[in-house]
């Protein structure tokens, strides 16, 4: 891939191939491709300090995301993180916020650091902090849009808050805005690694990154009894879902 608008494309046939075959795995897709969408607006309007290089880093960026899809759908190895996202979205008891987080993590903690250490020289990753940092901005910006998404499918996101005290947010901060600013520690240490060590580098990310997914998995201020009565709350379409996250609007 060259461009941006190749990335959407490809990020289009997954969201098809999991309507088709009603996939929760969609739901970080659509997730996802808005993400892409605002990355190129950002990239055209002139955000970034350096448009080309971050068209790089988004097609590396993309790319992770999608030799994982491939990989697993064709039973090859793919990084552990992504693994456990893929396998939830067997799970029909986990709620949508769950799968899109799972995403997330795998994305954020794992592939956003390890992509940007790939453009980069080796030990020149610094010039690049700017517009890292403008990447993220526009990975926060999306959030409440998705969260809106989330309440037209029913998802009683209001009444977490109230049940938990507001204390759901410890996992869900970490696994997004913490995530955030851990992809760039590991962006540094990768990109002052030798070539020849990074794999241990992004193996040891990895292993951390799935760590945080056992708890998304597993939210400990959440019991199963709760999980349950929450995904009762939830549309059970996953087709509709997937359209009613595809269908949010961007500022």
């Amino acid at each position: 891939m060259k461009t941006i608008e190749e990335v959407l494309k490809k990020l289009d046939e997954i969201i098809i191939w999991c309507k088709e075959n009603q996939s929760p795995a969609g739901y970080f897709a659509c997730t996802y491709r808005a993400m892409t969408a605002q990355v190129l607006k950002g990239i055209q309007q002139k955000k970034f300090e350096d448009g080309p290089r971050m068209t790089l880093l988004d097609i590396a960026f993309a790319q992770r995301y999608l030799e994982a899809c491939e990989s697993y759908r064709k039973g090859k190895k793919c990084t552990n993180a992504w693994y456990t996202a893929f396998e939830a979205s067997k799970n029909k008891n986990l709620l949508i916020l769950q799968h899109i987080f799972l995403g997330m993590n795998a994305h954020i903690n794992l592939d956003l650091g390890i992509s940007a250490a790939s453009i980069m020289p080796y030990r020149k990753i610094n010039p690049l902090k700017k517009d890292f940092d403008t990447i993220n901005i526009i990975i926060a910006s999306i959030n409440q849009n998705v969260q809106d998404s989330l309440n037209k499918i029913c998802y009683p996101v209001d009444l977490i808050d109230k049940l938990s005290n507001g204390k759901d947010n410890a996992v869900l901060d970490f696994a997004i805005s913490k995530a955030r600013e851990t992809s760039w520690a590991t962006a540094v240490v990768t990109c002052n690694t030798p070539l020849f060590l990074r794999e241990s580098v992004i193996n040891i990310v990895d292993y951390a990154a799935a760590k945080v997914a056992s708890q998304i998995l597993n939210p400990k201020i959440l019991t199963p009894a709760l999980l349950k009565e929450l995904k009762k709350c939830e549309s059970s379409d996953i087709v509709k879902n997937i359209e009613i996250l595809e269908s949010t609007k961007k500022g």
